[in-house]
């Protein structure tokens, strides 16, 4: 890791997350940082949902921030806290990026599609023929969703514990995009959408921390599938038990590389 060195001159990315213990975003982005040359630094920050306002709002106020990173849960609170949004911002409801501009109001924008399309091509698990089964309803979901129609993806299975939210982000998608085959497979059918999958993708928050439940079986994929599991703290059960298959596998850490030079050039000033 490159190291940082710090002084007045840094100027601060803060990353938002509520909980914050899992962030491992700084091992990605200030190495990226120094290596574009830029006195830079990301810092974790733990804010609660009930305070995300007012945090945003004191944050506008220090003279050396360059601009702030969201994650779970912040994305849809941040994207409500713009005055300007970018186009994937406004095509998804959510931000994941987002910057103080000369007259004081926040611009945001969504760069987690297009990491995550970047990252699993460059992997060489997009297939655009086959079905993907989308576990994960939030705001990365969304922007993955949105992103893999728009890169030509045919048929689309939305799974989340909230049916509603699922059912909202499926609309949305026929709207957009009325072309392709998205729904929301009830209950009884995960298993049905899971067994046809090309692509699995966990978007869920499951697999930050050891332990906790996986988001599916991984016995119910086919032997040809592969896993995108957004989570990027850590290796986790699923990504094991889907390697443990022989499936192919990619990890968060890809999906965050393929959007950093985006983001870069955001909180420079560019777009939106």
């Amino acid at each position: 890791m490159v190291p940082v060195t710090l002084s007045g001159a840094t100027r601060l990315v803060p990353i938002l997350a509520h909980p914050v213990d899992h962030v491992r975003a700084p091992r990605i982005y200030n190495p990226a940082f120094a290596a574009a040359g830029l006195d830079w630094c990301l810092v974790p920050m733990g804010v609660h949902p009930g305070d995300f306002a007012a945090t945003v709002a004191q944050l506008a106020r220090v003279g050396n921030l360059q601009g702030l990173n969201l994650t779970i849960p912040h994305k849809a609170a941040a994207y409500a806290l713009c005055a300007r949004r970018g186009p994937e911002a406004l095509r998804t409801g959510v931000v994941n990026t987002m910057r103080i501009d000369a007259d004081g109001q926040w611009s945001g924008e969504s760069f987690d599609g297009v990491g995550f399309v970047e990252a699993a091509r460059a992997h060489g698990v997009l297939w655009p023929d086959r079905p993907v089964v989308l576990v994960g309803a939030g705001g990365a979901g969304t922007a993955i969703a949105f992103a893999l129609a728009a890169a030509g993806v045919r048929e689309l299975h939305v799974i989340n514990r909230e049916p509603e939210r699922a059912g909202h982000l499926v609309a949305e998608l026929r709207k957009a995009f009325p072309g392709i085959g998205v729904r929301m497979p009830p209950d009884s059918d995960h298993a049905s959408a899971l067994r046809r999958a090309g692509l699995a993708v966990n978007a869920t928050s499951l697999g930050l921390h050891e332990g906790e439940p996986m988001p599916f079986d991984a016995a119910l994929l086919p032997a040809d599938a592969a896993l995108f599991d957004i989570i990027a703290a850590r290796d986790t059960e699923l990504m094991a038990a889907c390697s443990a298959r022989g499936l192919r596998v990619v990890g968060g850490k890809p999906m965050i590389d393929h959007q950093v030079a985006a983001q870069i050039a955001f909180w420079r000033g560019g777009g939106a």
